[in-house]
């Protein structure tokens, strides 16, 4: 099982640069459209204090994951 952050989301250092900005889902890659998306909200990024990282999730994860 890969490590997580908070809440179950994946940490950040496993994570794309889409993935980091929400243009992805945190859990498959999938793009996301303003239509389809579950926003999971700013977070700091742990190993960066100064920074911030946007996790979203497509519905089909989201919905498994709630």
């Amino acid at each position: 099982m890969p490590a997580t952050a908070d809440g179950g989301l994946p940490l950040p250092t496993t994570l794309s640069k889409a993935e980091l900005r929400g243009a992805e889902c945190v859990w498959c890659g999938t793009p996301v459209t303003a239509e389809a998306v579950v926003d999971l909200g700013v977070r700091p990024d742990p190993s960066c204090p100064w920074a911030s990282w946007y996790p979203r999730a497509c519905l089909p994860c989201a919905e498994a994951r709630s």
